[in-house]
């Protein structure tokens, strides 16, 4: 779609693999082209698969943030005034069945609940079996809890539980469950964001719709949104949005429906230079 400047009221991004480098950091050129849109009234807005609390503690910091799409839309978050916009969580019943699953299956599973991650000691002591990238095997180990048993605590809690992770070893079979849980669980939406997990969340629960309410809630529509992504996480967020960006580092189903690609990927602040190219429009 053809927007001027004057039509981009939000700009919304994924963080792993898009904002952030593959060593989890912020190229400073990122950070300055958000500087320049909040300056130019248009709201920044990180949209992850993050809770809160798992967010870079130097973006959290930044003055122009307010606004946090988080689990996968599964939050839209209020940070000034402490308020959660939206929330769509999937049921107690559901979360132990999808842990029963992930059991018979014989893969890892961890879950968000209350806004924190939780996950099976065992699996927690395992991380390194099934995730090769030492820095985000040591962002896993800092933002969840190690727990005797995930299920007997989920239980007992009673609540609805905000995401359920599954990690795997055997890549085949991931994609055999990423086709399969949607028609084993209706309720649901099964998506991917690091090459050997599955995100699970209430099929109400996604970025697009997240997106949407968001802008309706600040008074624009979802035209005025330019949104950037690189997993199937973001695929509907990317479609929804008037400017749907993917990175040049993107999954091929992300490519395919995105209105615009960055020139270069994620190590390279292809976000950054993007945003400034769109907003020096016109």
């Amino acid at each position: 779609m053809n927007h001027n400047k004057q039509d981009i009221k939000l700009i919304a991004f994924d963080l792993d693999n898009t904002f952030l480098d593959s060593k989890k950091r912020i190229p400073e050129e990122n950070l300055r082209a958000l500087e320049k849109a909040a300056e130019k009234g248009i709201v920044p807005v990180p949209a992850t698969g993050r809770l809160y609390g798992g967010l870079p503690a130097e973006l959290r910091e930044l003055p122009y943030f307010r606004y946090y799409i988080l689990i996968n839309g599964a939050k839209v978050y209020d940070a000034k005034e402490d308020k959660v916009l939206y929330a769509a969580e999937l049921s107690n019943d559901r979360a132990l069945s999808l842990f029963a699953h992930a059991r018979e299956v014989g893969c890892y599973y961890d879950c968000y609940l209350r806004d924190q991650g939780l996950m099976d000691k065992a699996s927690y002591d395992s991380i390194d079996e099934f995730v090769s990238d030492r820095i985000y095997a040591d962002y896993m180990r800092s933002i969840r809890m190690p727990i005797e048993d995930l299920a007997d605590l989920v239980r007992q809690d009673g609540g609805p539980v905000q995401k359920v992770q599954y990690f795997f070893k055997d890549m085949e079979e991931r994609a055999r469950q990423l086709s399969l849980l949607p028609k084993l669980f209706p309720d649901i939406i099964a998506t991917t964001s690091m090459p050997m997990n599955i995100e699970i969340n209430a099929a109400n629960a996604s970025k697009g719709p997240a997106l949407a309410r968001l802008c309706r809630a600040l008074g624009f529509t979802e035209e005025n949104a330019v949104a950037f992504g690189d997993s199937t996480n973001d695929l509907d967020m990317i479609e929804t949005a008037g400017i749907g960006v993917a990175m040049c580092n993107s999954e091929k189903s992300v490519l395919r429906v995105a209105d615009k690609i960055t020139a270069c990927d994620n190590n390279d602040a292809g976000v950054g230079k993007t945003i400034m190219e769109l907003i020096n429009k016109g």
